[in-house]
């Protein structure tokens, strides 16, 4: 009996381990994912807004402008994997596939000191971070997974919108929702969470 009790417990103690894992690797870094709170903890650039949507507050930005947001890492993120999600939509949809007008996601992974060239350890761009809609106003999931490397400090999380060389911006807006930033222990992990995000 004595033994079964024992079972018992360590089966419950691993279940709350795994469990609260599980909550660390989920948990939001970002503040004000969601606009919420309008444009706080962001900083807003250009022509860059907090408009509704279909009843719904996002962040929307016109002819280039952006926002961002600096996270810093938590103490252990070294050799952890970076996800940066979102979904976006576009009031410009260009036939012949040009970016300018998209919505995309970016990212500067930098050392303590700020975001000057000597203290950024890599851009982070490309994989899914555009949001590539099929017709105007359709809801996209962006995403992007990047090893945070020795050094590590913060996380500068951009909201932009795109531009091919030669179209320019046409006043149109792209918009951004349910963003987020998180850490997983590894790349497989935080690009399943990405993918069904």
């Amino acid at each position: 009996m004595a033994k079964l009790k024992f079972k018992v417990l360590l089966t419950l103690l691993c279940l709350g381990l795994a469990a609260s894992q599980a909550k660390a690797q989920t948990e939001n870094l970002l503040q004000n994912p969601k606009a919420d709170l309008k444009a706080q903890s962001w900083q807003a650039s250009g022509q860059a807004t907090i408009e509704e949507a279909n009843g719904n507050r996002c962040f929307v930005v016109r002819n280039g402008g952006s926002f961002f947001q600096d996270v810093t890492l938590p103490e252990g993120a070294v050799g952890q994997y970076a996800a940066l999600v979102g979904r976006g939509s576009s009031e410009r949809i260009n036939l012949d596939g040009a970016i300018t007008g998209l919505p995309y996601l970016y990212g500067y992974m930098m050392a303590p000191g700020g975001p000057h060239d000597e203290h950024i350890f890599a851009y982070l761009q490309g994989q899914r971070m555009l949001g590539s809609a099929a017709f105007v106003g359709e809801w996209v999931k962006m995403w992007g997974v990047f090893k945070v490397p020795e050094g590590r400090g913060s996380i500068r999380f951009f909201l932009n919108q795109a531009r091919r060389r030669g179209v320019p911006h046409n006043g149109s807006a792209a918009r951004f929702d349910d963003l987020g930033l998180y850490l997983f222990a590894t790349e497989e992990e935080a690009k399943a969470f990405a993918d069904s995000y």
